[in-house]
């Protein structure tokens, strides 16, 4: 007796058929998953990319106002020693120095991060193999 014959009172086209629209029923179910799955993920670091925005925000408005206080209060201890506008100029340079410093290591590692769904993506991944694998043994 052939095990792998359809029930009796079906023939192979329907239980073919059957399957296929069972497999594309549970790729759209899966689909529909991997997009929730992706929405949320990328809620989630966005989210917490923006808090972490919203505090250096905070920081550099008050380190800001700090440091022109303390620079003045240099530029006043140099003009001992030199004239007001030297002192002045000096401590622009500095100040220009270290701002160009500081914006080229943030734009480096602005464009090191990333937003990207790795899990998703991953996800995704194995989902085609499986559904690969799912027609490869309809056919067979």
């Amino acid at each position: 007796m052939n095990t792998n014959a359809p029930p009796s009172g079906t023939t192979e086209q329907e239980s073919i058929g059957d399957l296929l629209s069972g497999l594309i029923g549970d790729l759209q179910q899966l689909i529909r998953g991997e997009v929730a799955l992706a929405k949320t993920e990328v809620r989630e670091e966005v989210g917490e990319a923006a808090r972490g925005a919203q505090m250096l925000g905070v920081a550099a408005v008050a380190g800001l106002v700090g440091l022109i206080v303390l620079m003045l209060g240099v530029a006043v201890y140099l003009e001992r020693w030199l004239d007001p506008w030297q002192a002045l100029v000096l401590v622009g340079v500095i100040l220009l120095v270290i701002a160009v410093a500081a914006g080229l290591t943030g734009k480096n590692r602005l464009s090191a991060s990333s937003v990207t769904p790795d899990r998703t993506i991953a996800s995704l991944k194995e989902d085609k193999q499986w559904a690969s694998q799912q027609v490869k043994s309809i056919k067979n």
